[in-house]
């Protein structure tokens, strides 16, 4: 029961965690928006209760201490500011950190004593008076016209804290008139507000009237009434335009869509199921898939028609049930975009550096095996775009650009992959560099360096121990990283391509299968080994004649619809056989070749037999078999129980 319990409490935790990370971002860049500020007051507010029912009481103590400055915004006492928003900040590192200390079996107590203390000085007040009037005046939003502020406190010992509040209401109307109330007159009937509350109030009357009025209530400690310059919509305006361009815009970030009203009809319910039960029925469903190919294999050699139309059938339903588990491991890829937001913020203002992150497509659906491994190569991309790409508010300044860099990250279906792009309006990457570092250190030597294009010199940034940094810093200069980038995607069976432009930015686009399980392949055949090739990467298969195929500095090519590709044999590529052996096979016959295409370049590869079509079941080879990566993507089991290699297009 206990291990539900915290199972429920990760997921949650995850959730409110992530709510505070895109609500204070949004607060940053609207510190008077009151609506934000209830937002991350409930987060916390939720979070808090959770922490303190599973007995994790330091991270119930943080993050009521956290409230407390929250509340205080929320009252008007707090105007916030870059600092606010950094120590808030502070506070939910040092939260994920304690979840993260609960996951590994311990109970969240990591040292936060500095962050407490930041928040009490906060609570008392070491920020100059007029930020707090600036907090009030700006609180007035579309209430301009309220010439005083009161703000009540009750005793602790009321009974009835409710009622003594709506009495002071009263009073106060009888005065004049009542702009505002923070929390809401709604919120105040309820009961759900702390001992304390504020009033804004339109009055010709004295602040020593006001506040006996408030007095003449009983169980009232105290009435702070403070007398406002009655401001034009227009000053408002103005005074928060000056307030948020003192607040660092490093991010654009989306705002959460609103409910639609307080009865908005819930079309979607939906349970939550762990994943591994999801995996389960998935591998079932993979072996139903296998003795299905078996079942048709045995129905072709007897040639009974009515089994075989059934078959069919039975492979109709088999999609559909596949089309379904897939949906249901499919998750919008936001749950991995949200992350960095916070942390472009975080960089930038680490390096001195003022960068725009747009974000788009956060809502495209990935298979959740994918979201799981394709984080921390993002991390890398976007850390090495901070800090390589984008360069200097001096430095962009001097090149004519704007002094807001500008990284954009999308996402988007194409075909049978989704997209994952990231381009920055940076320095670009600077070839000559990149050469002279890969010569350097042994990746290639003069001679092949020379023969390189563009795009393979970009890609050799992606080689295991290279940087062009020159300085070793905590972002880069260590040589790890973007070769990190390219083995997580390579086994995920995607791939990365780079091109860039020196003075203007860079692009990496990562291409993905949407399923990872289940694939529709090409099978073939050597003179001794059948192999399955991905069906994406094949554009056609031809027959061509043996004179077709010549050679060119040592490579065998082809001239294929006017353009010079190079041809591969399977068979000596594995080596079954020599050239010569292979060549000799097709002696007056036409040669079966498929024309492949991958991330860089299209090539002919040339085979003994097509087989046909098949729907396969992609399965690891394991770390055993890492070796094999470059040629293997996976393997499969067949009908007739053989074990067949799938083909990786990129590395053949």
């Amino acid at each position: 029961m206990q291990t539900d319990l915290l199972s429920i409490f990760f997921e949650e935790s995850e959730e409110h965690l992530q709510a505070l990370n895109e609500n204070v971002l949004i607060l940053e860049q609207k510190p008077g928006d009151m609506e934000v500020v209830g937002e991350i007051f409930r987060s916390a507010h939720t979070f808090k209760g959770m922490s303190a029912s599973m007995g994790f009481t330091e991270m119930a103590d943080l993050t009521h201490k956290m409230e407390n400055v929250l509340d205080e915004i929320r009252h008007g006492n707090i105007a916030v500011n870059a600092n606010i928003i950094d120590v808030i900040f502070e506070c939910i590192d040092n939260l994920e950190k304690m979840v993260a200390d609960v996951q590994q079996g311990g109970m969240g107590n990591i040292h936060v004593a500095s962050t407490k203390q930041k928040l009490e000085a906060l609570l008392h007040g070491d920020q100059p008076a007029e930020q707090a009037e600036n907090a009030i005046e700006q609180n007035l939003d579309d209430n301009a016209s309220a010439s005083h502020v009161v703000h009540i406190s009750i005793q602790q010992q009321a009974m009835l804290k409710a009622v003594r509040a709506i009495m002071c209401i009263e009073a106060l109307q009888s005065l004049g008139k009542i702009e505002k109330t923070v929390p809401t007159v709604e919120e105040i009937e309820a009961d759900t507000f702390d001992f304390e509350f504020t009033v804004y109030l339109k009055t010709e009357r004295s602040e020593e009237e006001i506040q006996q009025a408030v007095l003449h209530v009983s169980e009232i400690e105290k009435a702070e009434v403070k007398k406002l310059e009655v401001l034009s919509s227009v000053k408002i305006e103005e005074k928060q335009t000056v307030q948020e361009r003192e607040l660092p815009q490093q991010t654009s970030v989306k705002e959460p869509a609103k409910a639609k009203g307080k009865n908005a009809k819930v079309e979607n319910r939906s349970i939550r199921v762990q994943l591994d039960k999801i995996e389960r029925l998935m591998n079932m469903f993979e072996e139903s898939v296998i003795e299905r190919g078996r079942i048709d294999e045995l129905a072709e050699s007897i040639q009974n028609k009515e089994l075989i139309e059934h078959l069919n059938r039975l492979g109709d339903i088999s999609k559909d049930i596949q089309n379904v588990l897939l949906n249901m491991r499919m998750v919008p890829i936001e749950t991995v975009f949200n992350r960095f937001p916070r942390m472009v913020r975080m960089l930038a203002k680490e390096l001195g550096k003022k960068i725009d992150l747009q974000i788009t497509g956060e809502d495209t659906e990935v298979d959740k095996i994918v979201i799981d491994e394709i984080g921390d190569p993002l991390v890398h991309i976007i850390r090495n775009a901070i800090d390589h790409g984008i360069e200097t508010v001096d430095v962009r300044r001097n090149a004519g650009k704007s002094e807001t860099g500008t990284i954009k990250l999308e996402a988007f279906h194409s075909g049978n992959h989704v997209v994952i792009q990231i381009s920055d309006n940076g320095s670009g990457i600077h070839k000559g560099r990149v050469l002279k570092k890969a010569i350097q250190n042994g990746v290639v030597t003069e001679a092949e360096a020379n023969k390189l294009t563009d795009r393979e010199v970009y890609e050799l940034i992606l080689a295991p121990g290279f940087s062009t940094a020159e300085v070793v810093s905590d972002l880069s200069g260590r040589g790890v990283g973007l070769d990190v980038v390219k083995h997580t995607i390579n086994s995920l069976g995607g791939h990365v391509i780079i091109e860039s432009e020196e003075g203007k930015g860079s692009t990496f686009r990562i291409e993905l299968p949407l399923t990872l399980s289940i694939i529709q392949s090409m099978l073939v055949q050597t003179n001794e080994t059948r192999y399955a090739l991905p069906l994406g990467n094949i554009v056609e298969a031809v027959r061509i004649r043996k004179e077709d195929i010549q050679t060119l500095q040592g490579k065998d090519i082809l001239n294929y619809r006017d353009q010079v590709i190079e041809v591969k044999h399977l068979s000596v590529i594995f080596g079954e056989k020599t050239l010569e052996e292979a060549l000799a096979t097709y002696e007056g016959q036409m040669v079966p070749v498929l024309i492949v295409r991958n991330s860089r370049r299209s090539y002919g590869l040339v085979v003994n037999t097509i087989i046909g079509q098949r729907e396969i079941v992609l399965k690891s080879l394991g770390d055993f078999f890492a070796d094999s990566v470059t040629y293997f993507s996976g393997a499969t089991i067949l009908g007739d129980g053989r074990v067949v290699l799938i083909l990786n297009p990129e590395g053949l």
